[in-house]
């Protein structure tokens, strides 16, 4: 079930990413040896995912439990989102180890590789390893780090509303507090342990907490579901038995499906129009400069605004109205 690393196998690889390296200058690799001389860790970001970078690096989520549990190599990779809401990978490596120092090394690999560019924003899982990593590689202001959402709510054993449903980190606080009081997690004998755990959680709240991020763009991204439909989408070409020559090859074959799949979208968005919802001059105009995937999501807002009605008016001054509007499904703002 585990990778082995036959005679031959990581000089094959290292030689075919030299080859993809002298076919394509803009093809990226570095790796790294141990005090044996063998392979330790190796990365690499082909040309299409720099150029990718450079209009959509804004947003970046890093993973690296792929294959965890099949190969001694864990495959990490850097996802991102481009302008049809697909999915795009932004770089790989293979590493022997998941602490700081490896993260390090790769997070300044892959920096270099992308012309010392940081994204504005990088969501993980909880990894202590890759927080410091990234406090180190890329600090901010720089890069603004987040947690993924799920990963946290799957250690809830039912849903907290005053972690989504609040409008200002003041609000937060006191909606946690008297949650932690109305339920007695911070008295109760049964509870104090995983009291302990979330005011660990607690004093990270600008990390993971939606109030605390929301002012920041993260491509429509609270968890690394992205990096799951990556993994996923891999496993039609990577196989328990893989071998590490074998692996390169077989990821840009995984890539140029990728690319197919982007010319495709860009394709549908010059034959296709969507029609119109309504008569907004916003829209028209989105109609004509969006791709097709997020006009979509104008026409979302669109349709809302059609729900809407003012309950009542602030006058600002002499010739400015301010209306509070209520929306047909509920909340007034």
């Amino acid at each position: 079930m585990r990778l082995r690393l036959r005679d031959g196998d990581a000089a094959a690889m290292i030689n075919y990413l030299d080859k993809m390296t002298k076919d394509n200058q803009n093809f990226f690799h570095l790796h790294r040896l141990d005090k044996g001389g063998k392979l330790q860790d190796v990365m690499w970001v082909d040309a299409r995912s720099r150029a990718a970078y450079q209009y959509f690096g804004d947003v970046v989520c890093f993973d690296s439990t792929y294959l965890t549990n099949k190969y001694e190599l864990p495959f990490s990779n850097f996802v991102g989102v481009n302008h049809h809401e697909q999915t795009i990978l932004l770089g790989c490596a293979l590493l022997s180890h998941e602490n700081a120092e490896t993260f390090v090394w790769l997070f300044r690999a892959w920096l270099s590789c992308m012309g010392g560019k940081a994204p504005a924003a990088m969501m993980t899982d909880q990894d202590a390893a890759m927080r410091k990593a990234i406090r180190i590689a890329m600090p901010m202001p720089h890069t603004r780090h987040r947690w993924c959402m799920w990963h946290i709510m799957q250690k809830f054993s039912g849903n907290l509303n005053v972690i989504y449903n609040n409008l200002s980190p003041e609000e937060f606080e006191e909606g946690w507090a008297e949650a932690i009081k109305k339920y007695k997690l911070d008295t109760n004998k049964d509870t104090k342990q995983s009291y302990k755990w979330l005011q660990v959680l607690y004093k990270q709240r600008d990390i993971w907490i939606p109030v605390y991020v929301k002012h920041i763009f993260w491509a429509g991204m609270q968890t690394t579901q992205r990096v799951e439909s990556i993994n996923s989408f891999f496993d039609g070409y990577l196989k328990k038995n893989t071998r590490l020559y074998q692996f390169a090859p077989r990821y840009c074959k995984a890539m140029e499906s990728r690319a197919n799949d982007e010319r495709a979208a860009d394709v549908n968005c010059i034959r296709f129009t969507r029609p119109l919802v309504g008569e907004f001059a916003y829209e028209r105009k989105c109609q004509k400069v969006y791709t097709d995937a997020k006009f979509v999501e104008v026409q979302v807002q669109c349709t809302r605004v059609c729900y809407v009605t003012p309950v009542s008016k602030k006058d600002i001054s002499d010739v400015e109205v301010e209306p509070p509007i209520e929306c047909g499904y509920g909340r007034s703002f």
